[in-house]
């Protein structure tokens, strides 16, 4: 694993997330594409080939970094945390996926565990049984056109205003 550094100023996850996996994502053929912030409170660097994407998100408040793997094939979305993959293929001697960030020392070794277990994984999750893969460590299946139970954002518009 690389050698961490001390922390520049303007740096965050996000600017981490890019140099260290930015070249990766370029030699997969996948673009950073806008992040949909689906986690309150966490940072979030997503990268896409359009079929399969990257959400890369590090929870402030928890102190750890996840990425969840979005392949999208034959009408269906397939979910699944990069964490649940690692658990399904890794044998013994492998080195472990880092998810602290307490520190950016911590923080940049999470960043490159994680980048070093995309790359491996990476062609089973283009190869013709990607979806099978996923759903087999735990993933989940759902149609495009289901949008399935959701969750209502918008709770906290429908509360009665506060009494003063």
């Amino acid at each position: 694993m690389a050698k961490g550094r001390k922390r520049r100023k303007g740096e965050t996850f996000e600017t981490e997330v890019r140099r260290r996996f930015g070249p990766l994502a370029e030699q997969f053929g996948l673009i950073e594409v806008p992040a949909d912030n689906r986690f309150v409170g966490a940072s979030e660097v997503d990268y896409s080939n359009g079929r399969l994407r990257y959400d890369w998100s590090c929870d402030g408040w928890e102190d750890y970094m996840f990425i969840l793997v979005i392949l999208e094939l034959d009408g269906f979305r397939h979910v699944v945390g990069l964490k649940e993959l690692v658990a399904a293929t890794r044998s013994a001697g492998d080195q472990p996926l880092l998810d602290n960030c307490r520190s950016w020392l911590v923080l940049q070794r999470a960043v490159e565990s994680h980048t070093q277990w995309v790359e491996r994984l990476h062609p089973r999750l283009t190869a013709p049984d990607a979806a099978d893969f996923v759903v087999a460590a735990g993933g989940s299946r759902r149609s495009l056109s289901d949008p399935g139970p959701g969750l209502d954002l918008d709770w906290f518009r429908k509360m009665p205003p506060a009494d003063e």
